[in-house]
């Protein structure tokens, strides 16, 4: 409770214009191994309707929270937002009292096709681990497509995973997803980051996940005997849980398998040839890494540029620092 006063606090600067979603993510709020919560940045995700008002009001309110940018209005703001990347506009290394912020816009609109899609899965992968909710979904759709994203998760995690795997080894998989083809983890991230959020909040990705994995039993032959889980993976088992992934993974499947093929095939042949496939799970795990390659790349270089060169170098340096501590640590 203390927590979610202190953010509220924090984020009580940011406009609440449209806004249909919150939650702060990251070592900022969520305790990680070998990590200080009072040292790291808070990150946020502001989610909102309009975005060209929020940028408006924002502009008013807080224009020195942005780089130069600034003074080419929150039209091409905007624009430059909802038309370019992951579509998200960021705004890094902000001071607010003692602490340094991070916060993320994006339009609602362009959430839900991520949750639902995984078009880039820049933001829906943070929502794949434990997050601080600070402003609950203002919408049914915007409910739903976040309960989507976990189901989307953990089918593809079922689909990765050998038959007979724990309670780590599933929330590791889905924790993992995101950071597949990461530019950001080739470059300037702790190579831990995955196990030191796994290992630190088991009950957390638990309360996420149980109750989708009670909807899961109903589809497929899924048994579980206290913290290990079986499930045969037969090829209609396959099948199923591959039909039900998010579009853009299925798309780029689709891509992959039509360059190695000269016949065309339909959707539905692709998924049963890969059902039918030794190696499925390494394609699933390539069209994951394309995936997220893409909008990790993008989306780092536009953040160079709504964080102006400065605050880029220092927050850049900030990266390296818990790199080598990483390795450190090991």
């Amino acid at each position: 409770l203390a927590m979610m006063m202190h953010l509220e606090r924090i984020v009580s600067i940011l406009p609440r214009t449209s806004v249909s979603m919150m939650f702060a993510y990251g070592s900022g709020v969520i305790a990680q191994r070998n990590s200080e919560i009072k040292r790291n940045m808070i990150d946020f995700v502001v989610v909102v309707d309009k975005p060209l008002e929020w940028h408006r009001e924002n502009l008013k309110l807080n224009s020195s929270h942005y780089s130069m940018l600034r003074y080419i209005g929150a039209e091409r703001l905007t624009k430059l937002q909802t038309d370019y990347a992951a579509r998200v506009y960021c705004n890094t290394m902000v001071r607010v009292g003692e602490f340094f912020i991070k916060y993320s816009v994006i339009k609602t609109s362009h959430l839900i096709s991520d949750l639902i899609d995984w078009k880039s899965l820049y933001i829906s992968g943070r929502l794949h681990k434990p997050v601080r909710v600070l402003i609950s979904p203002t919408s049914r759709k915007l409910e739903e497509a976040c309960k989507m994203n976990l189901k989307n998760a953990c089918r593809m995690a079922l689909l990765i995973l050998p038959e007979k795997f724990n309670e780590e080894q599933l929330y590791t998989t889905i924790a993992s997803l995101s950071y597949w083809g990461d530019i950001r983890m080739k470059i300037a991230e702790n190579r831990n980051k995955v196990a030191n959020i796994v290992q630190q909040n088991m009950r957390q990705f638990a309360d996420m996940y149980e109750p989708i994995l009670n909807h899961l039993y109903e589809e497929i032959p899924l048994a579980r005997s206290g913290e290990t889980f079986n499930h045969l993976l037969t090829t209609d088992n396959i099948f199923h849980l591959l039909e039900f992934l998010p579009s853009q993974v299925l798309y780029e499947i689709e891509n992959y398998m039509q360059q190695r093929n000269t016949q065309h095939c339909d959707l539905e042949e692709i998924i049963f040839g890969l059902a039918n496939d030794i190696n499925y799970a390494k394609k699933l795990k390539y069209a994951v890494e394309k995936i997220v390659f893409k909008s990790s790349c993008q989306q780092t270089m536009k953040n160079f540029l709504t964080a102006g060169f400065l605050k880029s170098c220092r927050y850049f340096g900030k990266k390296l620092q818990k790199m080598v501590r990483s390795r450190i640590f090991e």
